[in-house]
């Protein structure tokens, strides 16, 4: 029964996972298993400081714990369904003896537990670093989803003569987008880890690692299940030897509550039937409660704190903000960006561009793994808004379209220096041509017409940068310059206010050209542009 619910719960998370894509309906909540976690929406609204609708979603699975007991990591959660599907098929057969430093081991998850919200009290977000739910996300996005794009493109290309064959156009022509991540790499390795260490223990993570697991294991005695082992028990101890969070000591009446995942698998091995979990109010069965001493409390608590501290002041740190990232739109003003979001890679895999990558250094150690825009690989397609959709603290803001138009992320800036029109004088249309808010112009300089920007048309889209020509770095760049971060209110009244238009416009040059002040005076041998009321400017706006 439990491994049935568990591969049912580890499908539907995959499921979900799966249908985070474009076409996302606004209210379907793709993101749900990390809504329900309450690890990550505490941390969310320490490090914040301010309350997240979404992480209210949390309360049911706080909830259900009070009433039952520590059912979620048996059950429902999908990395120790992950966990326990390759225990089975690497380790079943491996002799595994119980660990000296069993119960020095149990507290590290207590210690990191306290730990990482001592630091989310510091405004620096870390637990994303172990959250169960958070780190199987990366590993479906970073590894998982490309690993299974290329292996469909592969069975594609070997098929594609066959559909041919057939008359099966849409078949012979099909091919899916190839998703690339910098942190593949280090997504399988993390994830590798924690299969590799089920050799030493069952679920060595979740006994001795999981912060998730220790915020549920100290509510957990409070459900009414708990384990009785009636006097028939003859102490065989093999309910002991098949407990695979080794929750069941030398005494065989006793459990550990805090270790206890309500799987029942002492229940169901038991030769004389004489152990059940009864529903009770009273304090029925002997139980002993957390492994965590005062000290230990002390030392997680004052380690997170000077660790949170450290962060917002390392030279990593003060990196921040001399580093241009470009930010998804619709995303908090930085500090709050950074506090909020919980690095689990749901909007970078919903990215139909693939151009939301995560960050290394670029923001300092705060900033690791949150998502930025990599331009030059692929726009910013404007016609998408799901990364606001599937962010389960909404550190990426939920936009309609048209306040995603207006949620100005940057602004292209010509460097003339590489531009093949400004620095060789040949003949290129692309970054005017590709625009979607006709916020590219050319206007007459020196006897050539030259591509400028119009600041107030561009929302930093990149695909004038993304489609230029010039080898390398781009000739045209998308800076955060004039972007519009907004924690509240309306990005479509912003953009108003600051004068800005992203609209296409059907007109031709000549329009453009005379509607942002500039006028052509014909008749000469060589072409001038004339400011139609101030003087010539030595260095137009929008070039380096």
């Amino acid at each position: 029964m439990r491994k049935t619910v568990q591969a049912l719960s580890l499908l539907l998370f995959t499921a979900f996972f799966a249908l985070a894509t474009y076409r996302l309906p606004d209210w379907f909540p793709a993101d749900l298993y990390l809504r329900i976690d309450p690890l990550l929406g505490l941390n969310a609204l320490l490090a914040s400081r301010e309350m997240i609708g979404r992480v209210l979603w949390s309360l049911i699975l706080i909830g259900a714990t009070l009433a039952v007991g520590r059912f979620f990591c048996a059950y429902v959660c999908p990395l120790g369904a992950a966990i326990d599907g390759f225990d089975f098929l690497l380790f079943r057969k491996v002799g595994r003896a119980v660990l000296r430093t069993d119960s020095t081991l149990r507290r590290w998850k207590y210690v990191l537990l306290f730990l990482f919200l001592a630091t989310a009290a510091t405004g620096v977000s870390l637990v994303y670093l172990m959250d169960p739910i958070a780190l199987l996300t990366r590993f479906y996005t970073f590894f998982l989803y490309p690993l299974l794009i290329t292996i469909i493109n592969l069975l594609l290309d070997l098929l594609r003569p066959l559909f041919q064959g057939l008359g099966w156009a849409t078949l012979a022509h099909l091919h899916y987008p190839q998703p690339v991540y910098y942190m593949m790499a280090v997504t399988l390795m993390i994830f590798g880890a924690v299969i590799a260490f089920n050799r030493l223990a069952p679920r060595f993570w979740c006994r001795y690692l999981c912060p998730l697991g220790a915020l549920l294991s100290l509510i957990s005695p409070l459900g009414v299940f708990r384990r009785r082992v009636s006097p028939e028990c003859n102490r065989c101890m093999v309910c002991r030897e098949g407990c695979p969070m080794g929750a069941i000591g030398e005494d065989p009446f006793k459990t550990g509550s805090a270790d206890c995942i309500q799987c029942r698998e002492c229940a169901g091995i038991c030769p004389q039937k004489a152990i059940s979990f009864p529903a009770s109010f009273s304090g029925v069965g002997e139980y002993s409660g957390p492994d965590l001493s005062r000290r230990g409390f002390v030392y997680s608590v004052g380690g997170g704190l000077t660790l949170g501290f450290l962060s917002l002041r390392t030279p990593f740190t003060s990196l921040q903000g001399k580093r241009q990232l470009i930010r998804p739109p619709g995303a908090l003003p930085e500090t709050a960006f950074l506090r909020t979001c919980i690095r689990c890679g749901e909007c970078m895999k919903s990215c139909v561009t693939n151009t939301l990558q995560p960050s290394l250094w670029e923001s300092g150690f705060s900033g690791l793994w949150t998502p930025k825009l990599e331009l030059r690989m692929a726009a910013c397609e404007p016609n998408c808004n799901v990364c606001g959709k599937v962010c389960p603290t909404q550190a990426i803001r939920s936009l309609s379209m048209e306040e995603k138009t207006h949620a100005k992320i940057g602004t292209a800036v010509l460097r003339k220096e590489t531009c093949l029109v400004w620095a060789q004088n040949k003949m290129c249309l692309i970054c005017d041509e590709i625009c979607p808010y006709n916020a590219i112009v050319f206007r007459p300089v020196e006897g050539y017409r030259r591509p400028v920007v119009i600041a107030s048309r561009c929302n930093g889209c990149g695909y004038c940068e993304q489609r230029c020509p010039v080898r390398g770095e781009s000739a045209i760049v998308v800076v955060p310059d004039g972007e519009i971060r907004l924690a509240e209110g309306s990005y479509v009244r912003e953009a108003k206010k600051l004068q800005l238009e992203f609209k296409p416009d059907p007109g031709d040059d000549k329009y453009l050209l005379e509607e942002s002040g500039f006028k052509v005076e014909q008749g000469s041998k060589e072409e001038k542009s004339v400011p139609a009321d101030k003087p010539i400017s030595r260095k137009p706006k929008g070039f380096l």
